[in-house]
This record gives structure tokens, sequence and C-alpha cells, in this order.
């Protein structure tokens, strides 16, 4: 009964003020958008209760496996200097969280990525921000980022300019350490790993420490 009285008063209202079905309906489209990334994450939720506890896979368990090289950079030679640098419009915390991913990719004494602007005959990454909504609001997945090598090929040699970008229309989802030691992961040459423990793990699991098998995938590319 009580919702027959509210939808009643609803006709009434609409009917003496048509004109804010259109305001009601952008103010409905923008709510969602608003709370889509929130609907993704209770989700995600319930399906890990639904399935327990997601379980880390343990060095032991990975052994000497290398973590997957992206095909432009596979059996290929190439420099592991990069020089690096940040599209204008990248906010502050975008930078950082990139920063700290190059820190300790530079860590690890495999790499050395350099700020500057390459040559074109020097490795170079772009880092990148962009937006990209969740097209179906009960997807289990959400795009954090983008990133990946793009290699000119010269014989067996190639020169990798590599891209790295976050998606900004989550920020508080993708500007993270993990999430951008991931895409960093992707443009210096590294494929997803099935592996829970690895940053290349392709859902994000809050993983910012190169596992071995990370440190093996690069060390096959930058012998």
């Amino acid at each position: 009964m009580a919702w027959i009285i509210i939808l009643a008063a609803g006709f009434v209202v609409v009917e003496i003020h048509p004109e804010i079905v259109p305001q009601v309906k952008d103010e409905i489209k923008a709510t969602n958008t608003r709370m889509q990334p929130y609907v993704y994450l209770i989700k995600t939720n319930i399906d890990k209760k639904l399935s327990g506890p997601v379980k880390t896979t343990s060095e032991d368990q990975v052994g000497k496996v290398s973590t997957p090289v992206e095909s432009p950079l596979k059996n290929m030679h190439t420099s592991n200097t990069y020089y690096y640098h940040f599209k204008s419009n990248v906010p502050a915390k975008a930078r950082q969280v990139f920063q700290n991913a190059v820190d300790t990719y530079n860590n690890t004494g495999i790499v050395k990525l350099v700020p500057g602007n390459a040559q074109p005959n020097q490795n170079n990454i772009t880092f990148f921000i962009y937006h990209k909504k969740i097209e179906n609001i009960a997807s289990s997945t959400v795009e954090l980022g983008n990133g990946g090598p793009s290699a000119l090929q010269l014989d067996h040699y190639a020169i990798n300019s590599g891209r790295a970008g976050l998606n900004v229309t989550y920020p508080n989802m993708s500007m993270k350490d993990s999430v951008a030691m991931h895409e960093l992961g992707h443009a210096l040459g590294l494929g997803h790993s099935s592996y829970t423990n690895s940053v290349m793990y392709p859902v994000d699991q809050g993983v910012s420490k190169l596992s071995e098998a990370d440190l093996n995938g690069l060390r096959n590319i930058y012998k």
C-alpha cells in the first residue's frame, strides 16, 4: 500500500513539473557512474568470501620459473637503460607511485631507468593517465591501468618505446604502488604471471615487491 502511495505521488509531481524528468535521469546516470567502482569492490569481496581466501603462491612453489616476456622483446637483445618522462597532465599522486616503481626496478640492478628524453636509438618509457569507465556494472574486473612495450626490431636487437598508464577514473583503486609496478613491468617487457605473489599477476593483489620469477623474467630480457 505504501509503494502505491509513493508511486502515485511521483506521478503527480511529474505531471505538475515534467521538466524534472531529464534532470532525474541525469542524476541517476551520474550516481550510477560514481557507484560503479564501489559496487565492483563489494562484488569482489563477496566473490572472495564465496570462494575462500586468495592463497598467495610462495617462492618455494614458484621455484626457478620466470615471468613470461612480452612478444616484442621475446628472444631479442636490448639495452637495460631507459629514459623516462611523464605526460604533462599526470597528477602528483600518480607521479609518486610511478616514481616508487622506478626506484624499485632500479634497485634490482637489472635495469637502469633515468629521467629525461631519449635519443631515437635509445629505450624510453612514457608515463601517462587516462579515463575508462566500467562498461558493465556487474563485471568482476575493472581496468586499473594499461602498459606495454613497442619495440623497433633490427635483426635480433630491439629499441623499446614502452608506455605505462593509470586509469584515473577510479583513482583510489589505480593510484597504488602495486598497479604502477605492474604497468611498468609491462612497459619493460614482462607479461602476465599465473602466480599470485608476482607483481605481474593480472588481478591486483596489492603486491609491490618483485618475486624471484619476476626477477628471472627481467634477467631473460636484459642479459
